[in-house]
């Protein structure tokens, strides 16, 4: 069951130390389920679940365990009324999209004594677009978003986002890939929007300080008295970073559907005033809370890519607003010239380039727009998409002892995610002056590449990280996420690779930046 196995995870038995007296009443009730039926009921109040099957108490437990969790862990699921004596602050607006994850955040907030509001954010306008509004189905995601609302007993607000987005997030997508680059909008999407234009509408609109989503990851405020704690930063023109309170943004638990990686580029001090409830939970256990209350997006599918590409052809939907660029396709084995590329702009490293006749496994090593050049190689393992070494764009820090760290000791090892999916890796970040860039030894960028990195320049520096292991597909301008363990300290756009493996073998020409 749910509650014995949090009991065997690595710091449920820590934290149930700190709980003699729940402690006490769960082993008294192990050999008999209605006592601790009974525990979970005066501490979390359901009326449906005043049930008697095993399976309801199992949830019960659960989410009562998870709730005593969060007092040490982090903020989700504590009692509202406890936890905020004003009233304004136990007043919570969730992000409602029409699917699982936010509905059943809503309804755990809502059980565990807050009162829910929702809000409906539209950011993209389909229609003005095509006239149709097969992709992103934000009407059907509305029509779900209201039936859950409406299941709950919580009002549902809508907020046009449409002219935010529009300038924040899809012009510099758009600009992004115009340059060749490969961006990733959900990260802007949750800085300037989730993040950003959400909750100033929230506090301004609704008289609502707190904002929840259904992302999977978790949040930590720490003491200020504690050694411990990370200050929570944010970038600033003047000095990189301004200090504010202390605050910690952590992986989910569900490591196969932590959202941190998005998560990793908002201002800091929004995190203040944001809660996660679903960070403590599996997807499946989700999925099976969604089932048991009915809830309307209980069997949803997950959505899928960006709203405004949905599940269509990104290449198509490119040409709808960026001139095709064509080029070619050289093989980096033998320099040959293998066939046309119609738009460059809609392939990336590390993806198959969709060559017509191709009798082996390609993938895209590399792109030069500049001179029309795609860089294919045979074989997902091929040195050409590796390397040992990248240079990071001007890093946004969520913790001020890790820049700090960077800055006195001219290095900083963590560990990183460079897409989402990956699974955590060592590295280590290294400011570099300008003039060793330029040395004989200094950073060689791939020949596969190029780009060049102007921008990428902090105060007297610039920021390279080698990796403990050589990396494969770095994409310029994905997000290169930073951890401390669980926690997430910072990110950074990726300015470019350094020298593939292939190349190193090949001992051609440097390529300094």
């Amino acid at each position: 069951m749910w509650f014995i196995r949090m009991l065997r995870s690595s710091n449920a038995a820590a934290v149930l130390k700190n709980y003699p007296l729940l402690l006490g009443k769960l082993e008294a009730s192990s050999s008999n389920l209605a006592p601790a039926f009974a525990i979970s009921a005066q501490l979390f109040p359901l009326s449906t679940w005043a049930e008697t099957q095993y399976k309801v108490i199992d949830d019960s437990l659960s989410l009562l365990l998870r709730r005593f969790f969060s007092t040490t862990s982090h903020q989700t699921l504590q009692q509202g009324k406890k936890h905020n004596t004003e009233e304004t602050k136990n007043k919570i607006a969730v992000g409602i999209s029409g699917g699982v994850d936010s509905a059943v955040a809503a309804l755990l907030l809502k059980q565990a004594g807050y009162e829910v509001v929702g809000v409906f954010m539209r950011n993209w306008d389909e229609t003005e677009e095509t006239g149709k509004t097969r992709h992103c189905t934000i009407e059907k995601d509305y029509k779900d978003a209201s039936a859950v609302c409406t299941q709950l007993n919580i009002p549902l607000y809508e907020a046009d986002f449409i002219a935010q987005y529009w300038n924040e997030v899809f012009t510099r997508f758009l600009a992004e890939c115009s340059r060749g680059l490969t961006p990733n909008p959900d990260l802007a999407c949750n800085r300037h929007i989730k993040f950003g234009a959400l909750l100033e509408f929230a506090k301004r609109q609704l008289g609502v300080e707190m904002v929840a989503t259904g992302h999977y990851a978790r949040i930590k405020k720490i003491p200020s008295s504690s050694s411990s704690a990370f200050s929570a930063t944010y970038s600033d023109e003047n000095d990189g970073v301004l200090q504010a309170k202390k605050v910690q943004l952590l992986q989910g638990i569900d490591g196969t559907k932590d959202q941190s990686y998005f998560l990793a580029s908002i201002h800091p001090e929004a995190l203040n005033s944001v809660l996660f409830p679903l960070g403590e939970f599996e997807k499946s256990t989700v999925r099976e809370i969604a089932a048991k209350y009915k809830l309307v997006p209980a069997e949803k599918r997950s959505s899928a890519g960006i709203c405004f590409i949905g599940r269509r052809n990104f290449a198509e939907f490119l040409e709808q607003y960026l001139p095709i660029v064509p080029g070619r396709f050289i093989d980096v084995d033998n320099g040959k010239d293998v066939g046309r590329c119609e738009n460059i702009l809609s392939v990336t490293i590390g993806q198959r380039p969709g060559i017509g006749g191709a009798s082996d496994r390609t993938y895209v090593a590399g792109k030069d727009i500049n001179t029309g050049i795609v860089y294919i190689a045979k074989g997902r393992n091929h040195p050409a998409l590796a390397t040992k070494s990248a240079m990071l764009r001007t890093p946004h820090w969520l913790s001020r002892e890790h820049f700090d760290r960077l800055k006195c000791d001219k290095e900083l090892q963590c560990e990183y995610k460079a897409r989402y999916g990956q699974k955590s890796a060592k590295c280590t970040l290294k400011l570099v002056h300008s003039e060793e860039i330029t040395a004989e030894k200094g950073f060689k960028k791939s020949r596969f590449c190029g780009l060049q990195a102007e921008d990428s320049k902090i105060n007297d520096g610039y920021v390279v990280v080698h990796f403990d292991k050589p990396a494969g597909a770095i994409t310029p301008q994905q997000e290169f996420v930073m951890y401390d363990g669980d926690v997430c300290i910072g990110s950074a756009a990726i300015a470019m690779p350094g020298q593939t493996l292939h190349e190193e073998r090949e001992g051609g020409e440097n390529h300094n930046f």
